[in-house]
């Protein structure tokens, strides 16, 4: 299908031609850690503009909630806040996913390509992303439909990536991710739960030693949590009631620059996983190597 072909189209920068092959899970691994490391500078400078946009309304948007007297208003300003910081998260995520495309297939780009091509394309893929949560967000509150939420929110999952690099319309981009997931969904269940456990434990571990140090200099909060979710909660998601207005701004800041490090790692993934299904069942290697 024609739409399937727009990275092949998109060929300005390339530098060498790509070593295109079907990879295991090993291999998706090591070629996220090894992207990252090689182009580090590249996809902090995307993720980055998570920090500095999200620090500054997460901060005013809490210091507003605490002054302000009105339950009405504290909520619209709470709203505010997480609708931003979804649009940000979901925007960042998408030009991290296009920069390890093009990484991949070993073309250069800069940070502001990478965003600009991913805000071009946002409406699209919000669309699809708003199906793809009330399918399974309706399956998943039935309690009895969890297996069905599950299966479906890995079925659908790559809709993302065809709004991306195929162009496809935000119907259209969930049949996709239907095609490529088909009759490999354990596998790819396996390894985007793998993934994903390994960006928590990475942020979890630097989380608990930054929080430790933050203790240690008395930055943070030192009182004893009552259980291990509500240890996990104050860890990730402190408030300024439990540290002091002080401790919260400096705690949050902390975990924000740890966010913003470990954000790219999943997008990474994602896009190597979405690739290797490509090749597998569309044999992508050859159709880029006809193009070029």
């Amino acid at each position: 299908m024609p739409e399937h072909n727009e990275l092949a189209r998109t060929n300005d920068n390339q530098t060498d031609t790509p070593s295109l092959q079907p990879m295991s899970f090993t291999d998706i691994l090591d070629g996220m850690f090894s992207f990252y490391r090689r182009y580090f500078r590249l996809f902090f400078a995307i993720a980055a503009v998570y920090l500095v946009l999200g620090f500054p309304i997460d901060v005013i948007s809490t210091y507003f909630v605490r002054t302000t007297p009105s339950t009405g208003t504290s909520i619209i300003i709470s709203g505010f806040s997480l609708l931003f910081t979804a649009i940000l998260s979901i925007w960042i995520a998408a030009g991290l996913s296009y920069a390890s495309a093009l990484v991949y297939l070993n073309r250069e780009i800069a940070p502001s390509a990478a965003l600009q091509h991913a805000w071009r394309r946002f409406w699209t893929y919000l669309g699809s992303g708003i199906l793809w949560a009330l399918v399974v967000g309706s399956l998943f509150i039935t309690i009895i439909g969890i297996p069905f939420a599950i299966y479906f929110s890995i079925r659908w999952g790559f809709y993302l990536l065809p709004v991306l690099f195929e162009g496809a319309t935000a119907r259209n981009a969930l049949r996709r991710s239907t095609e490529l997931v088909k009759n490999t969904w354990g596998r790819v269940f396996g390894i985007m739960l793998a993934i994903s456990l390994i960006a928590f434990m990475i942020m979890f571990i630097l989380e608990t030693s930054a929080g430790f140090l933050l203790s240690l200099l008395n930055v943070a909060e030192t009182e004893a949590a009552e259980d291990i979710v509500d240890m996990i909660r104050r860890l990730f998601f402190p408030t300024a009631s439990e540290t002091g207005w002080f401790s919260y701004t400096i705690r949050r800041l902390v975990s924000m620059i740890i966010a913003t490090l470990i954000i790219p790692l999943s997008p990474m993934g994602s896009t190597l996983l979405y690739f290797d299904l490509r090749i597998r069942k569309e044999a992508f290697d050859i159709e880029m190597q006809a193009s070029e």
